[in-house]
């Protein structure tokens, strides 16, 4: 129906009409399901994985001795493409730096959402409080990038 058509003017034409319009069935084909399907696993192309390639002091069985002896910090290192996130984690919090330095802002992510988040300063540093326990990861969003680390217990 067109705004010149008769009955434009009428509320109950153009509900029915509207009516007419949702009640019909679209199958949608399944080649454009599947093209939805694979857009979608495309969603975070740009948060690239970090993964935990340098350090991991609990690794390191000496100083891992050493850690529960002492109560230590936990120290991890994820590098890829370029980025550094270097993290130390003690019963007061999390401290860490992402290299190269600049503007960014970094987030303590649980597998139900971010926890906790900070900005970064000149030097890329960051404070974050006592993780929670379970597995944890840290999304940096630095330079118009987004990486984020693999999933850990700490």
């Amino acid at each position: 129906m067109l705004k010149g058509d008769p009955g434009w003017e009428s509320d109950e034409v153009l509900l029915r009409e509207l009516g007419a319009a949702l009640a019909e069935e679209r199958d949608v084909p399944e080649h454009l399901l599947e093209a939805a399907r694979a857009a979608f696993t495309w969603r975070t192309v740009d948060a690239e994985l970090l993964a935990l390639t340098s350090y991991d002091s609990v690794l390191d069985e000496e100083l891992a001795v050493r850690a529960r002896a002492t109560q230590t910090a936990r120290q991890l290192v994820f590098d890829a493409e370029g980025v550094s996130v270097q993290v130390e984690v003690t019963e007061a919090g999390v401290a860490g730096q992402v290299l190269p330095a600049g503007p960014g802002r970094v987030a303590l992510v649980t597998a139900t959402g971010p926890v906790e988040e900070a900005e970064l300063d000149e030097l890329g540093l960051f404070l974050l409080g006592p993780p929670p326990s379970g597995p944890v990861r840290f999304r940096c969003d630095v330079g118009g990038t987004t990486v984020l680390t693999e999933w850990v217990c700490v």
